[in-house]
C-alpha cells in the first residue's frame, strides 16, 4: 500500500515539474516578444528558497452563512432523543463544523438551554 502510495505521488510530482517546466518556456517565450533582447539565464531562472517552505492554511471553502437560529435549531433538534451527546457526535449527527457546534453549545450551557453532562451535553429533562 505505501509503496502504491509512493508510486502516485512521484507520477504527481513529475507531472507537476513537466507543468512548471512548460510555464518557465511561455514566460521566457513572453519575456523575448517584449524585449529586442533575450533575457539572460539567470535573470529568468527564479531563485530557490534557502529554507523548506512553509506550509499554507488550507485553502476554505466559500461558505454561505446559515439562517439566524438554524445552527442553535439543529443542534436542540440532534440533542432531542434525550441522551447527552459530545459536540463531535452532534457535528456528525447535523453535518454542522465541529467548531460551530462546541461553541453553539458553550452558548446554550450558559444560557440554560442544554445542561453539561458527565460526557457531552444534554436537554433539560
Amino acid at each position: 500500500m505505501i509503496d502504491n502510495l509512493r508510486k502516485q505521488i512521484q507520477e504527481r510530482l513529475d507531472q507537476l515539474l513537466a507543468e512548471a517546466e512548460k510555464l518557465r518556456r511561455a514566460l521566457t517565450a513572453l519575456d523575448r516578444r517584449g524585449r529586442s533582447t533575450p533575457p539572460s539565464p539567470a535573470a529568468s531562472a527564479r531563485p530557490r528558497p534557502a529554507s523548506p517552505p512553509q506550509r499554507r492554511a488550507p485553502a476554505r471553502r466559500a461558505r454561505r452563512r446559515t439562517a439566524p437560529g438554524a445552527t442553535k435549531s439543529r443542534v436542540l433538534g440532534a440533542l432531542s432523543d434525550g441522551k447527552a451527546m459530545t459536540a463531535g457526535e452532534v457535528a456528525a449527527a447535523t453535518g454542522l463544523a465541529r467548531g460551530t457546534v462546541s461553541t453553539t453549545l458553550s452558548k446554550l450551557a450558559k444560557s440554560g438551554e442544554v445542561l453539561k453532562a458527565e460526557r457531552g451535553y444534554r436537554l433539560p429533562s
